[in-house]
């Protein structure tokens, strides 16, 4: 483990009361570098640990539960928000592409209603592969799709179509980076 991941480690598993610097330490040489390592090592495995007291053993093993299921809530929550975030981009150029039909049906020729419509599907394409690879790929993702958002929200219905076009690429190159 490198030199910053391994300070990283130290500083969280220090939140454990009764584990210091050097405790911290050994616990991750020994392969403990996350709560969830900890639990699944038990008392077993943590009274391989040099210097640790067997009587605290217990104690460190359910803060680390605690600990491991706070994070877990925290990235449920976070995912959560960004799978919300990615539902209202598609709800956006779903109403998007329902205003452009009515509008290409009345004024838009061929290749113009073409590439629009293209675009379109190219976009709800990308965000159903962004909303495919959160689980994977969430790191990033709320700005890269807050950024997608913001270009869609600046387009209107009565844009020119090279306009709409562009905004459109925009939008789904900002997607892109989120599952490529």
């Amino acid at each position: 483990m490198g030199g910053a991941n391994m300070k990283n480690a130290m500083k969280k598993l220090q939140k454990i009361t009764g584990l210091g610097e050097i405790l911290a330490k050994r616990l991750i040489k020994a392969g403990y570098d996350s709560y969830e390592s900890i639990v699944a090592a038990g008392e077993e495995g943590l009274r391989k640990i040099k210097g640790l007291n067997p009587h605290t053993i217990p104690s460190i093993i359910e803060q680390a539960t605690k600990l491991a299921a706070e994070i877990h809530e925290q990235r449920a929550r976070k995912l959560a928000d960004i799978k919300a975030a990615a539902a209202a981009i598609r709800n956006q150029v779903e109403e998007l592409s329902r205003t452009l039909k009515d509008r290409a049906a009345q004024e838009l020729t061929g290749k113009s209603r073409n590439a629009i419509t293209l675009q379109l599907n190219k976009m709800l394409t990308a965000i159903e592969k962004v909303e495919s690879a959160l689980e994977t790929r969430a790191k990033g993702a709320r700005k890269r799709l807050a950024k997608a958002g913001q270009c869609l929200a600046q387009l209107t219905a009565d844009m020119e179509i090279n306009e709409l076009d562009s905004a459109l690429k925009k939008a789904r190159k900002s997607l892109k980076k989120i599952y490529e």
